[in-house]
């Protein structure tokens, strides 16, 4: 679970006044797009791309290093935004501002660290597609996380409705590129099996 770090006093101390006046109407626009969007993370699926090798055996494409790793980090990442998930829908359940605070407070570092990982993806065909929703998405979570975070800090409700508007499409947009992550990895693991050797 995410929890409110150093800077949380802040976070909690202001949060009371953001909660009397508007908390049901922000905790309502997140609690659906968040079971959703990230819940938790999808079990990956084996992928099927295979060549046969010298011997007609199947072998797996060799894919480039860099989008081998790209896919293994996003997997991982994929991991927290979904442990992110349930924080943000505890929170909600809870009516808690500070537990919300936390929860946007955590998720930022994770997408701030994730642009190199998607134009990797980006400069390869077979990932291209992945890259782009993931080019889309990031930014929008990462914008409505800090928005949400610094409102409930300044007990600022309108504020905390924007940023977790942002944040919800954020979440929507990033929903179709789970599964494609899901079933990458498995292959992205086995290639990185093949590039160590």
């Amino acid at each position: 679970m995410i929890r409110v770090g150093s800077r949380g006093a802040n976070g909690s101390s202001r949060a009371a006044s953001v909660a009397r006046g508007s908390k049901k109407a922000w905790l309502v626009v997140l609690v659906a797009v968040l079971v959703a969007a990230c819940g938790s993370s999808v079990t990956p699926a084996p992928s099927s791309t295979v060549t046969p090798d010298a011997s007609g055996a199947p072998r797996p494409s060799r894919w480039p290093g860099t989008a081998v790793l790209a896919v293994i980090k996003l997997g991982g990442i994929d991991g927290e935004i979904a442990k992110a998930g349930q924080d943000f829908i505890k929170a909600a359940d809870a009516g808690d501002p500070a537990l919300m605070w936390g929860a946007a407070d955590g998720l930022i570092p994770v997408l701030e660290d994730t642009t190199i990982s998607v134009e990797h993806l980006a400069d390869w065909d077979q990932t291209a597609e992945l890259a782009a929703i993931l080019q889309a998405a990031y930014p929008l979570m990462l914008e409505g996380a800090m928005q949400l975070r610094d409102a409930i800090t300044a007990g600022d409700a309108t504020g905390v409705q924007e940023g977790s508007n942002k944040l919800a499409k954020g979440l929507t947009t990033y929903a179709p590129a789970r599964p494609i992550i899901a079933d990458l990895v498995p292959e992205a693991i086995l290639q990185q099996r093949i590039l160590n050797r």
